[in-house]
């Protein structure tokens, strides 16, 4: 399994290597850029019982030259540090759950001030973690979401996004669709309804970018809520790549998950 997900990010990065360009400061800093490009997420997941994961998460997405299609997958290396006695399983690594994704724009109006885009998407999550040890959810998840690109000024923009997570199955999840550190066991099915609202400031002389976002969800199997505030910070680099540091904090709600930092490489091919 391993051995397979490796040669197939291997493929498609060869596959697309030699058309690669330079990004755009609007393709770097859109959230759900339908350009080609390869991921690195460098997360850690800081919760509020101390327990630790850490995740190295290799991405590949491919768009279509219309830019209304785009396919993705991706898949983390996790490494747990739980907080109290599991046993001997207190720190192991191994690879996680392997995400899938979809993303179609039936509407689009590029250069404009206003509603410039509509995306509706699909992610899957293929449990191929192991949930016992925190890498996974245990069961698949399914999440359709759709998300506005709205432009209120040449260099702003707001992604207002409704998301929905659900699965079929018990998962290990500690509400937010994060595997629960506190009892790694499949408990309830996963549903959860989450409303995120994205504002991006592009810094043009910097060729970079800024952004606050706000994200609330809101879980119906254990009726519990969550209210995070996320800062990215990110810059085109070199010809054909961006790099950007995303830091996530806890607000308010069921105090779970306390901060999560990610630093992400992109490389794009076209």
């Amino acid at each position: 399994m391993n051995t397979k997900c490796q040669l197939v990010f291997a493929l498609l990065l060869f596959a697309t290597t030699a058309s690669a360009q330079q990004p755009t400061l609007v393709n770097a800093s859109d959230p759900v850029t339908m350009r080609t490009n390869f991921a690195i997420d460098i997360e850690s997941y800081l919760f509020h019982n101390n327990s630790e994961f850490y995740a190295l998460r290799l991405g590949y997405h491919y768009g279509l030259r219309s830019e209304r299609h785009r396919f993705g997958m991706s898949l983390p290396l996790v490494h747990t540090v739980f907080e109290g006695d599991y046993q001997g399983f207190e720190n192991t690594t191994g690879f996680g759950d392997l995400k899938v994704t979809y993303l179609w724009v039936p509407y689009v109006k590029n250069n404009t001030i206003g509603i410039e885009r509509v995306t509706f998407g699909l992610d899957v999550s293929a449990p191929t973690g192991e949930y016992r040890l925190g890498r996974g959810a245990g069961t698949w998840l399914y999440t359709p979401r759709v998300i506005v690109t709205w432009r209120p000024g040449t260099f702003i923009a707001v992604f207002p996004e409704v998301r929905y997570q659900f699965s079929t199955n018990e998962a290990n999840s500690s509400g937010d669709g994060v595997p629960d550190p506190e009892d790694p066991e499949l408990d309830t099915e996963v549903q959860n309804l989450a409303v995120a609202l994205p504002a991006v400031v592009q810094l043009d002389e910097w060729n970079g970018w800024f952004s606050l976002n706000t994200l609330y969800s809101h879980s119906f199997t254990e009726d519990t809520d969550f209210l995070f505030l996320r800062m990215d910070i990110g810059k085109v680099i070199g010809e054909n790549a961006s790099a950007a540091l995303r830091i996530s904090k806890f607000i308010a709600g069921q105090p779970r998950l306390n901060v999560l930092v990610q630093a992400n490489f992109s490389f794009y091919f076209r």
